[in-house]
């Protein structure tokens, strides 16, 4: 981080800025907008939203002056304003296809066919691209990463969220010669059939209820994990992990019970203790003598098993490390290895033969991870209408649904499958 401040301080005096576009100004979007403007350096010069009145109270509350923003309804007058200096907000996302004088674009919807259209778009003009769509990446990250490599520019999942902090705390560790045994998040609640009917009263203003939804249900926690899972090589130990409830005390000896593995990806309930139910750990191993010894002596336990826990993840308070990082020294946060796991469909109540699917956080499906089957993804699912009926809590395969309509998301889930063939 030193380093990191350093060179963006640097540029700063220097006048040398990065131009940064975020697509989406909802929760994360907007925090993310007022951060950048904090950080040296880095500058939210173009906003693509569908609710311009939140980017244009973020970028005032940042400091931006009303005078230097304007609005664009084209490419054109996107283009023209880009000469005049001004920061831009537009609900037009055809600007993805023609940026001018932009670094590095991070998209913030959590809508998988706006992030893939955007990232395909971004990325095909070898412009860095980022993302806290962990739904996107869980379902397309690897053909959208294989593109990005093609293109000699980053794909990544930004910092902030679970899976990059998770991936920051293994390459610590493993860099202190310690194996990863377990690496999970916390979490305080779960309902796989809960609703965004169910959730309204827990619904924060500017938050969408069905992302809401995916968290109470365990969707959003299987996609981070999956993403985490196919960053570092790591696996669910079995179908939806194991969950058990545990104390951050006995976190390590709770998981050493049950685990039939190492290497794996999981969670653990009921750690509520000084408020770090939003926590992430890992459970590392390293044997030796001296190492046990002294380990113990500075307070860590016996081992040869040691708990590595963070109580936070502060979501777009800490992505701009990941959008310096990109642009600075071409490094992912997430990097892409293998699909090694997925996350599955499975009924949330009984469904019948022609009803549409509703995506992910919905009242039709909610989604666990496991290794990687030919099942039928999460992320697919708002695509897809049921050729048959279905059973509460069963999962569905892709025989039991059509497509009515081509789409970015199913192009790209293709030409992952044929990727990870050869």
């Amino acid at each position: 981080m030193r380093v990191l401040k350093e060179v963006l301080t640097k540029k700063e005096k220097n006048k040398e800025y990065i131009n940064v576009a975020i697509i989406g100004s909802g929760w994360f979007g907007s925090g993310l907008i007022r951060e950048l403007y904090q950080w040296p350096c880095l500058v939210p010069k173009l906003i693509i939203t569908r609710t311009k009145k939140r980017a244009l109270k973020a970028l005032i509350y940042a400091g931006v002056e009303n005078s230097e923003i304007t609005e664009a309804k084209s490419v054109k007058e996107y283009h023209r304003a880009v000469k005049e200096n001004k920061f831009v907000i537009s609900e037009n996302l055809e600007l993805t296809k023609e940026l001018k004088d932009i670094d590095v674009v991070f998209e913030a919807t959590g809508i998988i066919g706006v992030g893939a259209e955007c990232a395909v778009n971004t990325i095909n003009q070898g412009i860095h691209f980022l993302t806290a769509n962990i739904e996107m990446d869980a379902t397309i990250g690897f053909a959208i990463d294989r593109l990005a490599k093609d293109k000699g520019v980053v794909y990544s999942a930004g910092d902030g969220d679970q899976p990059a902090v998770l991936s920051r705390m293994i390459d610590e560790i493993e860099l202190y010669g310690f194996k990863v045994i377990v690496a999970g998040s916390c979490k305080g609640f779960l309902d796989v059939h809960q609703t965004p009917e169910g959730v309204k009263p827990w619904v924060r203003p500017g938050h969408n209820p069905k992302i809401v939804a995916s968290f109470a249900d365990g969707t959003k926690q299987a996609l981070e994990m999956t993403s985490l899972a196919n960053s570092r090589d790591l696996f669910p130990d079995i179908r939806g992990m194991h969950g058990p409830v545990t104390t951050k005390k006995t976190l390590v000896k709770d998981f050493l019970k049950i685990i039939k593995q190492e290497g794996i990806v999981d969670y653990a309930m009921g750690i509520k203790a000084i408020d770090e139910a939003a926590g992430v750990f890992v459970i590392g191993k390293r044997k030796g003598e001296f190492v046990s010894a002294d380990l113990d002596y500075l307070k860590k336990g016996k081992g040869p098993y040691y708990l590595f826990f963070r109580g936070h993840h502060l979501c777009y308070f800490e992505t701009a490390k990941s959008i310096a990082e990109a642009v600075l020294f071409n490094t992912a946060t997430l990097p892409h290895k293998n699909r090694v796991a997925d996350v599955l469909s499975v009924a949330k109540k009984d469904l019948k033969a022609g009803e549409k699917l509703d995506g992910i956080g919905s009242f039709t499906v909610y989604g666990i991870i496991d290794k990687t089957e030919n099942l039928f993804p999460v992320g697919l699912s708002e695509c897809a209408v049921l050729k048959k009926d279905i059973d509460k809590d069963t999962l569905i395969t892709f025989d039991m649904v059509d497509f009515p309509e081509e789409n970015i998301v199913l192009d790209l889930r293709k030409e992952e499958e044929n990727i990870l063939k050869n």
